[in-house]
């Protein structure tokens, strides 16, 4: 394996410009006593659920440690957990890599021991997200408020609409077609919270519609999982949650059983 010794800013710096500053990549594994760390960023990745995936890893020893800030209590390390990037920053004594994981941590030291490790093949494990959907389906005119406010109420939802930390607003007072932008919230939570159930993209094109809900309101789970059940019955439905994709019958069942897709 490839094995290089930096000594400058400058040979760091490039040797991170040359691997896009781990922007997006992972801290892997940390070992201490001698330290060790071992960094890694996506070569082969389209993130869907189950689909290949290839990690091009490297080992950072360090020589002569001055500065190690690391805490093992709020960094995440793994190949699960996204980092935003390492940068170099010069210092007085010696040379510097500074982490965003997005907790931030640095080592300083007078040089650095780089070893180009074995690919790492896998696949990407399968999650979907607690708040975020993503919707097409066969419809070739958007739903009117009015349709949100008659489907939850037979979930025993009495919902109304709002802008961001804005009044109630009734069905017929949300502008048609066009209500991107605005959150479905509980009548009675109205006064008491800023936000609700987020309306992020709404549009129809060649006959179908797409539209992104996102809750933003953690006591808003129950009306969530409904909402996103009506959403299943549309027809044709196609759901992307997470790295995941379900159709409409598919995501009621995950709903119950909370089992995810285990094949591509």
């Amino acid at each position: 394996m490839l094995k290089t010794t930096i000594q400058t800013f400058n040979d760091l710096d490039k040797w991170l410009f040359d691997n896009f500053y781990f922007e997006d990549g992972h801290v892997l594994a940390i070992k201490e006593n001698p330290l060790e760390i071992i960094v890694g960023y996506n070569v082969k990745a389209n993130y869907k659920a189950n689909s290949e995936r290839h990690i091009l890893p490297f080992k950072v020893i360090p020589n002569k440690i001055y500065e190690w800030t690391f805490d093992k209590e709020v960094v995440n390390v793994g190949d699960d957990n996204y980092i935003e990037c390492i940068e170099a920053s010069e210092v007085e004594n010696g040379i510097c890599l500074d982490f965003s994981t997005p907790a931030t941590f640095r080592l300083v030291a007078d040089s650095f021991e780089i070893e180009e490790q074995e690919l790492i093949k896998m696949t990407f494990k399968p999650w979907a997200s607690e708040t975020e959907m993503y919707l097409t389906t066969d419809l070739s005119k958007i739903p009117r408020p009015e349709f949100w406010k008659e489907k939850l109420s037979e979930y025993g939802h009495e919902i109304l609409f709002r802008y961001y930390a804005g009044d109630e607003r009734l069905p017929e007072q949300v502008p048609y077609p066009d209500y991107q932008g605005y959150y479905i919230q509980l009548a009675d939570r109205i006064n008491s919270t800023q936000e609700g159930i987020f309306l992020k993209h709404l549009k129809i094109e060649n006959g179908k519609l797409s539209l992104s809900f996102e809750n933003k309101d953690e006591e808003l789970k129950c009306v969530w999982d409904d909402l996103t059940t009506v959403l299943a019955d549309f027809p044709n439905a196609k759901i992307n949650s997470g790295n995941c994709e379900f159709t409409g019958e598919k995501w009621k069942r995950y709903l119950i059983d909370k089992l995810l897709p285990t094949t591509e």
